[in-house]
């Protein structure tokens, strides 16, 4: 199967870029022959490390034990979130194979499918996060009512559990190939999660189902950080970011928000040289040192 690293399309006020943008990608040293970038060795022994810590509970863990793993496994997975958010914007490896793998390990862990980071997120919210309610196409993680007020977290976090199902395919009847993508992933996923069933119902439940469903919620809690009460009148001012060494460890630079959205397709790993590029041009209030 075809890469699920989407076409995103570049922001306007990014497009004249997207020669410098390609050069930066090829003069970087830090490639690998499996991996794209020797910068995911980390990210990948923690996610495959962690994969491993649930099928060992899985298989091994009596009920209390089980019980008491969902907490611990349920915060590990949340920074897997980010991990697989980066590499839905551009895989990992270099073998299709191993990234569909790799799709599946972290689907697991987070309770997020393959390719849905790709329709909601990609093909979505990167084209439409700067279109709040009421506009006529908004935002997929939009942080708006229908009547243009800004949500409140709580509200937010409800509201996408509720509609990023639909919303993904929703997106995906406008991006079939994508779509076909997404509902051909959901063979293996179904799969090994019928099989684990079939073979330790209650330990797939607590280990993998429950962990996975606080993730997902938590990743979802988490966006509403991004933009929430931005302004929607350009790039620069449409997110706040978390210019916090410990935040951006943890997330993969994700606090450089405005730079990741500047250029959705660069490899995490060299998002602080892109956020010192224009990190003038953003306004201080929306540039926060702190880790919360």
């Amino acid at each position: 199967m075809a890469s699920s690293t989407a076409p995103t399309a570049l922001p306007a006020f990014d497009r004249a870029a997207a020669p410098r943008r390609q050069r930066l990608a090829a003069a970087d040293e830090r490639r690998g022959k499996i991996l794209k970038y020797k910068a995911d060795r980390g990210p990948v022994a923690y996610v495959l490390g962690m994969f491993a810590l649930h099928v060992a509970l899985w298989w091994y863990a009596p009920p209390l034990v089980a019980v008491i793993s969902i907490l611990p496994l349920a915060v590990t997975s949340m920074f897997v979130a980010p991990i697989n958010h980066h590499h839905q914007h551009l895989n990992t490896f270099r073998s299709s194979l191993l990234n569909r793998f790799y799709d599946l390990t972290m689907a697991l862990q987070t309770g997020i499918a393959p390719y849905s980071w790709v329709l909601h997120h990609n093909l979505g919210h990167h084209q439409n996060y700067l279109n709040q309610h009421p506009h006529p196409s908004p935002d997929e993680s939009a942080w708006t009512r229908r009547d243009g007020a800004q949500m409140g977290r709580v509200e937010y976090t409800i509201d996408m559990l509720l509609s990023h199902q639909s919303d993904i395919f929703r997106v995906g009847l406008k991006h079939p190939r994508y779509l076909r993508y997404w509902l051909a992933m959901k063979l293996p996923l179904y799969a090994l999660i019928g099989t684990a069933l079939w073979i330790h119902p209650l330990n797939t439940l607590l280990i993998f189902l429950v962990p996975g469903f606080i993730a997902l919620t938590h990743t979802i809690w988490a966006t509403y950080g991004h933009h929430a009460g931005c302004p929607t009148s350009n790039h620069l001012v449409g997110s706040l970011n978390r210019d916090n060494r410990i935040y951006n460890f943890l997330t993969g630079n994700l606090g450089l928000h405005t730079a990741h959205h500047k250029r959705p397709g660069v490899h995490w790993s060299l998002l602080p040289r892109i956020h010192e590029e224009i990190k003038d041009q953003i306004p201080k209030e929306m540039i926060f040192k702190t880790f919360w």
